[in-house]
């Protein structure tokens, strides 16, 4: 297996890849949930996702932790969002239009009313800087992207997005358990093909890779890398449904907060 990383815009440049290449199952595409609301956020792009792809599966969870400058007078969500209320003026970071930070930025903004404004920078090394220097308040990070930085104390982290606290972050609380349940923001992993590769090649590469992330040595790796195994891993049709729904979801908070390019 080659990696290719091919980097831009939220993903729509490799997906774009994806769905040009050849239909014979040997190109793969791996996705997160900027994909699902890039089908709100960018309006001209060469693909649709629902109709371009054929869903593999889903298998992993990346964790998200919602990380604040430590000046900032705040040790939990509440704190944070009476203080920026106080303040009456805030600026949040992302790793770019669409991220996943970004989308949990606007879903915290509108459910807590707190006055903030999105500042986008390419990729999440630079957006977690951005917090550790005080050029902007707070981020929802990648926790593998954030850990080196809340150890030290460079940065304080207040919740984790996951259903379960992270064994690296065993302080950390949940944002159900801080007092936000309806925060419900998680990000994903998970694969498609090219539209037309054989329903045959399809299963044999979910198969394969329900295997690899069903292994108990590789489940460790990922959970020391912060990731979360999926309890019941999600096959084509499941995931191709959750596409489906995610698409639906994200469509609403792309909407209401603005967000969009052409």
């Amino acid at each position: 297996m080659v990696i290719d990383n091919k980097p831009g815009a939220g993903g729509a440049v490799a997906l774009e890849f994806v769905r040009n290449a050849k239909p014979d199952g040997l190109t793969v595409g791996m996705i997160n949930v900027a994909a699902a609301a890039n089908e709100s956020i960018i309006r001209k792009k060469a693909y649709n996702l629902l109709a371009d792809f054929e869903p593999v599966g889903m298998y992993v969870y990346p964790s998200n932790v919602l990380i604040v400058n430590p000046g900032i007078p705040a040790d939990s969500v509440k704190g944070l969002v009476d203080t920026l209320k106080a303040r009456g003026s805030a600026n949040y970071s992302s790793g770019g239009v669409g991220s996943p930070g970004q989308l949990s930025g606007e879903m915290f903004k509108a459910q807590t009313g707190v006055p903030v404004t999105h500042v986008p920078y390419k990729g999440a090394p630079p957006a977690v800087l951005a917090v550790v220097s005080g050029e902007v308040a707070y981020m929802f990070a990648t926790a593998s992207s954030a850990i080196g930085q809340i150890g030290p104390g460079k940065v304080r982290a207040l919740a984790v997005t996951t259903a379960e606290r992270l064994p690296q972050l065993p302080d950390v609380p949940t944002m159900a358990e801080a007092g936000f349940p309806d925060m419900k923001v998680s990000d994903w992993a998970g694969f498609v093909l090219p539209k037309g590769t054989p329903a045959a090649m399809r299963d044999r590469l979910h198969a394969a890779l329900l295997a690899a992330f069903s292994d108990p040595a590789a489940q460790e790796r990922l959970r020391k890398a912060t990731f979360v195994p999926v309890a019941k891993p999600l096959d084509p049709d499941e995931f191709g449904a959750f596409l489906r729904a995610e698409v639906d979801k994200w469509a609403a908070v792309v909407r209401d907060a603005k967000i969009g390019q052409d």
